[in-house]
């Protein structure tokens, strides 16, 4: 694909809200645009966008890596998919989707911290149900956490903010923010919460879709070393496919095999997603300083038939180390910075 852009008591009640994009103040307007326009994730032609945001970028002004919510406590609650559920605490009556509008919950941040915030709108698309999720700034006023016009989804487990990693108890999930990394992953079809068959001719196998988001968050970002550094920026047209068939290759892109992506980042790199300017490439410089082993130099198997991306070499390797996605881009990206 060519982008451009429960039951009562089956899980505690934590969630973890990510922030996303910039919070604006319902009448008002925040301090910079949203990371990446909701539009893109609808635009025609299977054309969307991808950028740096792991979940966004800013809440009252400070980056998100500050300010980043650990999880909001909210007894009953448990997630089915991208569904809330729950029961309610006055009569035991379970409650689900539409119910929650109103709800408001306590988020804990990373000095812990409170902030309340409140569900004001679900909505169910596709699959997935989409959550507008606000912040209490004070005297009445509550503020959209993803930005204005901005859902969320809620999506399991949770990622630092620093590293990238994922982490998941069984007992918190992440409000992922729309145009941001871990929720357009979702979008794209790489579904933390589905599986789907794969078979070679003699057998099939069920795979965890959780594998796929994850190794499509890492590139969505060009977190190349899989260390939480991001190698791109918002906007940038890239080409993103599975041996699943849940995303193909578009034929005739004019782009060039980039990397193909593991749970922990690239496991190969032919070419940066962005170089500099004058012939330099500090992202090139980065690979080679921190995780020089994933230059794909002249590995054939990168982007080659005897990769683990293809049944024939993958169809036994575990998910956590087989090669799930390949991406492309261009090569001519040159960074005005």
């Amino acid at each position: 694909m060519f982008q451009r852009g429960f039951l009562a008591g089956a899980m505690v009640g934590l969630i973890s809200v990510g922030v996303g994009c910039v919070a604006e103040v319902d009448g008002g307007e925040g301090e910079d645009e949203p990371a990446e326009s909701a539009l893109a994730l609808r635009a025609l032609n299977d054309l969307a966008l991808n950028g740096t945001y792991l979940n966004g970028t800013q809440l009252n002004g400070v980056r998100f890596n500050g300010v980043r919510f650990n999880g909001v406590r909210f007894n009953g609650v448990s997630l089915n998919a991208t569904t809330l559920l729950g029961t309610r605490e006055s009569d035991g009556a379970p409650v689900r989707g539409l119910d929650f509008i109103g709800a408001e919950i306590e988020a804990i941040l990373d000095d812990r911290s409170t902030v309340a915030v409140r569900i004001t709108n679900v909505v169910e698309h596709t699959g997935i149900t989409y959550y507008t999720v606000k912040y209490h700034l004070g005297a009445g006023v509550w503020a959209n956490v993803c930005g204005e016009g901005i859902a969320a989804i809620p999506v399991k487990g949770t990622w630092d903010p620093v590293t990238g990693d994922f982490s998941d108890d069984g007992s918190t999930f992440t409000f992922a923010c729309q145009g941001a990394a871990i929720a357009k992953c979702a979008e794209w079809g790489y579904r933390d919460w589905a599986t789907r068959a794969e078979c070679d001719g003699k057998r099939c196998e069920s795979r965890d879709l959780a594998y796929f988001h994850k190794a499509c968050v890492r590139m969505v970002r060009a977190d190349y070393c899989g260390d939480g550094a991001p190698h791109t920026q918002p906007g940038t047209a890239i080409d993103v496919w599975d041996a699943l068939g849940i995303q193909t290759e578009t034929v005739g892109s004019g782009m060039s095999l980039e990397a193909e992506w593991t749970v922990d980042g690239a496991a190969c790199i032919r070419h940066t997603r962005w170089r500099g300017l004058g012939g330099s490439n500090p992202d090139r410089d980065y690979v080679m300083a921190h995780c020089p082993e994933r230059w794909a130099g002249s590995d054939p198997s990168c982007g080659g038939t005897t990769s683990t991306f293809f049944r024939a070499g993958g169809f036994t390797t575990p998910l956590a180390a087989r090669r799930l996605l390949r991406n492309a881009s261009f090569t001519t990206n040159v960074s005005p910075l």
